[in-house]
């Protein structure tokens, strides 16, 4: 059963190459703009890139997790996950991961790129990087977690932001400081391990909230 839920999980992003490139070009399109609009100001752009970074990361995990769970719901197969012999909380997890290794790692193998093209200092670009790679599984999570929370609703493209946004809060701060800290010479390895520490806790948490949020939103 699990292979089978692998090679579907992969099948779905390799058929619709949409699903991986359409972030991607997201993220790039946004980042663009703020030079635009920034202008001559070289010096404030090169103290909220980073910043622009993360916001820019966020909307495009949202992006793609808003309607996450809509085909499976529409097809049946959350009603065989949760009825299967297979463990649906390992099953959870593989979408989690799958969702990130398509949508977030793409982000983050480009932004030594995004880091020459916008002069980033070399220390910045390693924590942005460090950050992005602890903090955008629990992203992930948690904009999956809304998917599930109003799958079957008719307007939950406009429900998942509201429901999500507040808990990205505490991840996008803790980077902001790691950031700001490097940045002006500081250390910044407790904010590193307040990150890890709400990686830790999501992550082996989420499967077992969407399997009791996929049962509520299936009954209702």
């Amino acid at each position: 059963m699990l292979k089978i839920i692998v090679q579907k999980e992969l099948s779905v992003y390799f058929r619709n190459l949409n699903n991986i490139f359409l972030p991607l070009i997201f993220f790039f399109l946004i980042i663009s703009i703020f030079p635009l609009v920034l202008g001559p100001e070289k010096k404030l752009f090169d103290k909220i890139i980073p910043g622009i970074i993360w916001i820019t990361t966020i909307l495009t995990t949202i992006l793609t997790s808003n309607n996450f769970f809509k085909d499976d719901f529409n097809n049946g197969i959350i009603e065989i996950y949760l009825t299967s012999d297979s463990s649906i909380e390992l099953i959870l997890f593989l979408k989690i991961i799958s969702s990130w290794f398509f949508t977030c790692l793409p982000i983050i193998v480009f932004i030594p790129l995004v880091s020459v093209l916008f002069n980033i200092s070399f220390d910045s670009a390693l924590v942005i990087l460090a950050t992005l790679i602890i903090g955008t599984p629990v992203l992930i999570s948690i904009g999956i977690f809304g998917s599930a929370l109003t799958m079957g609703l008719s307007k939950n493209n406009i429900l998942i932001p509201v429901i999500v946004v507040p808990f990205y809060i505490p991840v996008l701060i803790f980077s902001a400081s790691a950031i700001e800290a490097v940045s002006i010479g500081l250390s910044y390895e407790m904010q590193i391990y307040i990150l890890l520490a709400l990686l830790l806790l999501t992550l082996p948490i989420m499967p077992y909230l969407l399997k009791y949020t996929l049962r509520l939103s299936i009954n209702n």
